[in-house]
């Protein structure tokens, strides 16, 4: 077994050394810094300047030609989202296309009002037309899209390059929304099951659904689904082979190793031309070659990085701090994602302590969430983000926690004698409690830190990590007694209040709420009409939500992209749609000069 186990090793680092090779890149070796460590020495302040420009010859006018490399730390896992999740198809959403995506002119190329960094985005007031050139909402329940002419899948069989219609659009939605293992079956069966999705002429499709289901069509279908052509799943049943990729879009999938890289390269053929900015007419897409390297390890991540040897890498809070010191002329941004663990507990059982609301603000008074911030996280993190974070696109949906009434930001204070005092109203002077958590040291290290501060309050926490199928398997289920660190929905899903409503995964507190139920209702009314009137029922509920204390938050540490000068057209976005990961290639080039002056190729 052990013998096993070093030939596995072998042949991933040989695999790895092969695709570095392929790329034309040299092979150095780099020290880097060590893991994640909980930080118990003196209060960092986070970090908030910006790496100082990299002053070499260079121009604004896009170039044609070059590779970009991005590092990333998991496998592409499937090519067929009729089988695979819309969010694990990566190479997918530079090969195909959708109705609608985020508009890239309102974006930083552009006016700047948005900035695209989370993947959960999804507002229908600032989506563009990609193979819906206009769209109309006649009435609710209905949508109307005219379709753009002259684009034309991929020149390879069996499709060989014919032009899009209409009906490919809806073969493609009908598909996932029947399709046995589709996660749009699945996650949404009664919109799927009542989707009607029909196209009176080669330039316009019409899709109906029932009344109550029209807000999860308008978020699920438009920007979603990917448009796939018949012919090949007529011949081979299905699109989950890499090598029967086809469809619309800027690039072609030419290489495929599992754990290894993927290879897109440029659609001559391609329909769409830049919206915006210096190059606003030019043919997309500039780059010859995208190319996806598979590094499941982080310190081998971190010195391609440093090493010139990809383009994009994504780094935690810590990895980032390293990287500003050693390599300042490498461009970043810092965001904090949308979907932030929690502890969930059991509300919903009468005789359960956690269904009293004394005990519940008990154990929030107990966590010292600045210590959390400043200490365990050295200030790069921030508190208030449950359930739903700061970003420019969800602006007005959003409440700071310094703009919270005095006694909801009392919460949040760390007052362990307060807790103690509302312990005993409440009943219980001293709790028991079991948390179920997964067995990594990303769950327990915090956990462990929240637990020493319930000692303090008289309350005991068993953390119990479990391995990850069991974990997730709770999770899914919400079967736990008292308590389930888990993660809430991204922050698209607002206006469904799923992370506080309902049965999904996501209401781990199973929570059942008059208040909350009365704002869900209101805000079904403006669903795809009126995103702004959506925003304010939501932020004025935000007040109660809080004070329920139905989940124990924690700070949630920044996360990061960086990215090298040269990738130009890049601004630090996650997604170009309802997560659509990995697209920003589309509109990106390489200042190739600049590239030759600071690497020497």
């Amino acid at each position: 077994m052990k013998q096993k186990t070093i030939w596995l090793v072998l042949s991933i680092i040989t695999v790895l050394l092969m695709v570095l090779a392929s790329i034309s890149c040299e092979e150095t070796t780099t020290t880097t810094e060590g893991k994640t460590q909980t930080v118990t020495g003196k209060v960092t302040q986070p970090i908030t300047e910006k790496p100082p420009e990299y002053k070499v010859e260079t121009t604004d006018k896009p170039q044609y030609g070059g590779t970009t490399i991005i590092a990333r730390e998991t496998d592409i896992l499937g090519f067929d989202e009729a089988f695979t999740q819309h969010y694990l198809v990566d190479t997918l959403h530079l090969t195909n296309e959708e109705l609608l995506m985020h508009d890239w002119t309102r974006g930083p190329a552009g006016t700047g009002e948005f900035n695209y960094q989370l993947g959960g985005i999804n507002r229908l007031d600032l989506k563009m037309g990609v193979l819906a050139e206009s769209w109309e909402i006649p009435e609710r329940g209905t949508m109307i899209f005219n379709i753009r002419d002259g684009i034309y899948f991929h020149n390879k069989p069996p499709v060989n390059g014919r032009k899009l219609v209409a009906d490919d659009i809806v073969y493609s939605i009908q598909r996932a929304c029947t399709a046995p293992r589709s996660y749009t079956k699945l996650a949404y069966p009664k919109m799927a099951a009542s989707v009607v999705v029909t196209a009176p002429d080669d330039h316009q499709v019409v899709i109906k659904c029932a009344i109550e289901e029209f807000g999860n069509m308008t978020s699920m279908l438009p920007d979603f689904i990917s448009v796939i052509p018949h012919e090949v799943v007529e011949q081979y049943g299905d699109m989950r082979d890499w090598k029967n990729s086809c469809g619309t879009g800027p690039f072609m999938l030419t290489d495929f190793v599992s754990g290894g890289s993927a290879t897109l390269s440029r659609n001559t053929n391609y329909w769409g031309t830049d919206p915006v900015g210096p190059g606003k007419g030019n043919q997309l897409p500039y780059l010859d070659r995208v190319v996806h390297l598979i590094m499941p390890d982080s310190a081998a991540r971190n010195a391609a990085l440093r090493t010139a040897k990809v383009d994009w890498c994504a780094l935690t809070w810590d990895e980032a701090a390293n990287m500003r010191k050693t390599n300042p002329e490498i461009k970043w941004t810092k965001f904090i994602h949308d979907t932030m663990y929690v502890m969930f507990m059991r509300t919903d059982k009468a005789d359960s302590p956690l269904s009293n609301l004394k005990v519940r603000q008990a154990l929030t008074l107990g966590v010292d969430y600045n210590t959390l911030k400043d200490v365990f996280y050295a200030g790069d993190a921030e508190i208030m983000c449950w359930p739903v974070v700061a970003c420019k696109e969800y602006a007005n949906t959003y409440l700071p926690l310094d703009q919270y009434p005095a006694e909801v930001q009392e919460l949040f204070s760390y007052k362990p004698e307060k807790a103690k005092a509302l312990l005993q109203e409440a009943g219980y002077p001293a709790l028991k409690l079991t948390v179920i958590c997964y067995n990594t040291p990303t769950h327990v290290d915090v956990l462990t830190q929240i637990k020493a501060m319930w000692e303090k309050i008289g309350v005991t926490l068993t953390v119990d990590a479990k391995d990850y199928a069991v974990w997730s398997a709770a999770l899914g289920a919400r079967n736990y007694t008292d308590m389930l660190y888990g993660y809430e929905s991204g922050i698209g899903t607002f206006w469904k209040m799923i992370n506080y409503n309902g049965s999904s995964q996501f209401n781990g507190s199973y929570v059942n709420d008059a208040t909350v139920q009365a704002a869900y209702s209101e805000m079904q009314n403006y669903v795809g009409t009126d995103e702004k009137k959506m925003d304010e029922i939501h932020k004025n509920l935000l007040p109660y939500v809080v004070s329920q204390c139905w989940v124990i938050t924690k700070t949630q540490p920044y996360s990061y992209y960086f990215w090298q000068p040269w990738l130009k057209n890049y601004y630090g976005g996650g997604a170009l749609g309802y997560y659509n990961y990995f697209q920003a290639p589309k509109y990106e080039w390489v200042d190739l000069v600049m590239r030759k002056q600071m690497i020497g190729k």
